[in-house]
């Protein structure tokens, strides 16, 4: 097989992201003669290596597909999610990436930084798989408890809870309440008494106190 019908193959199949295993299953070879062949298609420009036994079709990658495919299970979020959903004003150069394993930040993936957050198993929710694509993905309230879960404030743009908000201000509670976590539910009080939900946060406080977490 060409390297050319190679990378067309992966197109066709929508497989932009793919492992040295799957190239070894499509080019029915052996895991030396894969990786030689891999590396010509580096060489060509047709690939990117994102890291060891993982690669990326230029023609067509994604860098949030990219992101979310490096562990498993994982999603993109905190201000990166909320660049992909437009409710920030910002333009990231880093894709942040929730999962429950560790792994080392990796730079330089087309152009993007990627980094990993490891977060604890019962907070493995809010996210799903987009329809168009491949793409691992917080829903845009979990990326908020998520930019507080870690402390990472400072990515916040105020303009993600700006009236009218694509974000669902039940669903933000319910996530905050499910998180457990002080610096979650202090964070979205504070966010929704500063945008004009004070109803919405002295419930929330209510209900927090309830299940004896201060906030």
């Amino acid at each position: 097989m060409q390297t050319s019908d190679f990378v067309r193959f992966l197109i066709e199949m929508r497989m932009p992201v793919f492992t040295l295993d799957d190239a070894v299953k499509i080019l029915q070879k052996n895991r030396a003669y894969s990786i030689l062949f891999l590396h010509r298609c580096v060489k060509k420009e047709l690939i990117g290596r994102v890291e060891r036994g993982l690669y990326y079709v230029k023609e067509r990658y994604n860098e949030y597909e990219i992101a979310s495919h490096v562990v498993n299970p994982s999603y993109v979020s905190m201000v990166s999610a909320l660049a992909y959903y437009g409710l920030t004003t910002q333009i990231p150069r880093v894709i942040y990436v929730v999962s429950t394993k560790r792994h080392n930040k990796l730079k330089g993936v087309a152009g993007f930084d990627i980094v990993f957050k490891k977060i604890k198993k019962d907070m493995l929710f809010g996210y799903r798989k987009e329809a168009d694509g491949n793409i691992f993905i917080a829903e845009p309230e979990k990326a908020l408890i998520d930019i507080y879960y870690f402390n990472d404030v400072n990515d916040l743009d105020p303009a993600a809870l700006e009236r009218p908000t694509r974000i669902d201000i039940n669903k933000l509670m319910l996530y905050a309440m499910k998180s457990k976590k002080r610096s979650a539910l202090v964070g979205i009080t504070t966010l929704l008494k500063e945008h004009g939900y004070a109803t919405q946060a002295k419930k929330l406080a209510i209900l927090a106190q309830r299940d004896k977490v201060s906030v």
